[in-house]
């Protein structure tokens, strides 16, 4: 048997492009490619490299006669970029000091010695370099990017993201920050608020897998695959989009079509490892032992040291009755990773079928206490005990198994209608996906999910009536009890409330909703309209800084703070609030519409009349 693995999602690793003359303007020296978010470290931060003998600092011979005959910062500076091409690191420190001794108001050189001192490891020191750079010229990218790397490396999180946020009001489109952001979001489990910044992100491909594993934390499968789909019809065949959205589709039990996705995947890319070691797992979750047994030969013929290869070979060996082979590649896999529960599983079921009890015993028990909810385990573990004569132990066992089972069957058929409803919901039948949800609670109450979905669903229906109000708040309500600090939820519920007029209970759950996920942006701006609404100008002004400053790609936030700064007589802020939004969207009407309004209004408190801020939004509207 094979459980299918949750998505991780993958970082980036941060490097830093060639040093250059530090007069000469940065282009995009901070790279990203495809792994954890380490943060920038060249080849003198890798294990050991710290450890060298002190270099001998000798630089070319025409700059270090300039260095002497004219000590001038940008001397100085070009050695420093010199030993910093060379990962002389330790040389390129007291260079760049020298430079900053000469000329100590130059943010590029803060930003060079706190990037070289980065690349040396040397993050603490780095960090008041790359402060000072900002304070100094807070308009510069790349000093923003680097000082929310430095941040997340000596485990500053909250900070970095808010380096990055800051880096974004810089530049909106800047996909690298928000790249880092979001990823940064998600691994702290504010996966809401990754789905805010990335809703309107321009075109890239590493931002929709952000967004599709965003969506997939907070369990919005459907989101997720519909995000993917759109990028792969842009991008037929491509290889990192196809295997997200095979995980999303596993993860939605929507199993033939990714079947379907990855055999076509591996139609255009013949043989690609990875691809075909997930197809590997599909048809092994799926029991197709025919089609996958000659991949699970290639792929252990190629990769014998493999942990994929090796336990999926051995399930396989297992279904085959061949237990010996199954018992060995399985023991090896588990030396790999002892803390893997299908391996440990089903080495304890070739052991039993070898009739080695006692080892078999061993690892099913190990199995049960890595996956305790698993029937299949302790089914296994009672049998094993019945052959060694522990009667009633193994009595104890089969009953914990026939209490799982239920709850499995449960779960599976709660999972198959909820997935069904799904594609009913994208398919425009919503009373039908309204069903289906119900039918999916029935098997499964407590499960918070569905009852946002169920909400959700119900918040799709083209003319609601009050009664489907009703319903959708129930369903809110009972979500929120089984999962307190539901945000999704409880800002759900605030629009629902703010619809049905009651702004009390509309202020709270878009409150509780903040406390929850304190930069969930949706949340803070459709409190500051409901706040506006009412005439407290003043603490909407707050509210929407705060999305903005969330996602300082929201463009309705931007022109609700433009609105309220202009009924607050703040012109030029509200001017500049209004080009925030033109920034990212020229188009926007709503903008250019504030924009016009605004510019017969150079001080006159009266010209304000006729802003006014948007209506509460739902979870299920566009951001933009």
């Amino acid at each position: 048997m094979l459980h299918w693995w949750a998505p991780r999602w993958r970082g980036s690793i941060v490097q830093v492009a060639p040093m250059t003359h530090p007069h000469t303007p940065p282009s995009r020296t901070l790279m990203r490619s495809n792994a954890v978010i380490v943060g920038l470290c060249l080849v003198a931060c890798h294990q050991g490299g710290l450890a060298q003998a002190r270099p001998i600092c000798r630089g070319p011979e025409p700059i270090e006669l300039a260095t002497r005959n004219h000590p001038k910062a940008e001397n100085w500076a070009a050695l420093g970029g010199w030993f910093g091409e060379q990962h002389q690191f330790t040389c390129a420190i007291p260079a760049f000091r020298a430079a900053l001794r000469i000329e100590p108001g130059s943010a590029s050189l803060h930003y060079y010695l706190g990037l070289t001192l980065n690349s040396a490891g040397q993050f603490n020191a780095a960090l008041p370099e790359l402060r000072r750079s900002v304070e100094l010229d807070p308009n510069q990218l790349q000093p923003r990017l680097l000082l929310g790397v430095v941040l997340n490396r000596i485990g500053r999180s909250a900070e970095s993201q808010e380096a990055w946020e800051a880096a974004l009001l810089v530049d909106p489109t800047s996909v690298i920050a928000l790249d880092w952001l979001a990823k940064a979001r998600i691994s702290s489990g504010q996966p809401e608020a990754a789905v805010d910044l990335l809703s309107a992100a321009p075109p890239d491909e590493e931002l929709t897998l952000d967004l599709a594993v965003a969506y997939s934390q907070s369990h919005l499968f459907d989101k997720a695959a519909e995000t993917l789909n759109s990028a792969l019809a842009k991008a037929p065949g491509d290889l990192r989009l196809s295997a997200a959205l095979a995980t999303v589709y596993v993860q939605a039990h929507r199993y033939q079509d990714a079947t379907n996705l990855l055999r076509k995947a591996l139609d255009l890319h013949p043989h690609d490892d990875p691809t075909e070691l997930l197809y590997l797992r599909l048809l092994v979750l799926q029991d197709d032992d025919a089609d996958a047994r000659p991949i699970a030969r290639r792929l252990l013929a190629t990769h014998p040291d493999s942990f994929d290869a090796l336990y999926l070979s051995g399930i396989l060996e297992n279904d085959a009755q061949e237990y010996a082979a199954a018992s060995a590649h399985l023991k090896a896999a588990v030396a790999i990773n002892p803390s893997h529960y299908d391996t440990r599983y089903n080495l304890g079921i070739a052991l039993s079928h070898l009739q080695q009890y006692d080892a078999a015993r061993e690892q099913l028990e190990k199995a049960v206490a890595l996956a305790p909810n698993e029937a299949e385990a302790h089914f296994h573990l009672a049998q094993v005990l019945r052959a060694l004569g522990q009667t009633a132990q193994s009595q104890a066992q089969l009953k914990v198994f026939q209490e799982k089972q239920q709850a499995t069957i449960k779960l599976a058929l709660a999972q198959t209608k909820a997935s069904q409803a799904g594609q009913a919901l994208n398919s425009g039948n919503v009373a039908q996906a309204v069903a289906l949800y119900r039918e999916a609670i029935d098997a499964r109450p407590q499960d918070p999910i569905l009852q946002y979905d169920l909400a959700l669903a119900l918040n799709s229906i083209k003319d609601p009536t009050p009664e489907d109000f009703l319903q959708q708040r129930a369903a809110l309500e009972e979500a929120i009890q089984l999962k307190p600090g539901f945000a999704a939820a409880e800002n759900q519920l605030g629009y629902v409330a703010a619809h049905a007029g009651d702004t009390a209970a509309a202020e709270q759950h878009f409150v509780n909703a903040l406390a929850a996920v304190p930069r969930f942006a949706e949340a803070s701006n459709n409190l500051g309209t409901l706040l506006g609404q009412e005439g407290r100008d003043s603490e909407a002004e707050v509210r929407f800084r705060s999305a903005v400053s969330a996602n300082p790609r929201y463009i309705r936030a931007w022109v609700n703070l433009a609105a309220t700064l202009a009924s607050e007589s703040h012109f030029p802020e509200a001017r500049a609030a209004i080009e925030s939004a033109l920034k990212i969207d020229p188009q926007d009407p709503d903008a250019l519409r504030l924009r016009q309004m605004l510019a017969s209004a150079p001080g006159n408190p009266s010209s304000s009349q006729g802003l006014a801020v948007t209506s509460p939004v739902s979870s299920s509207q566009d951001q933009h």
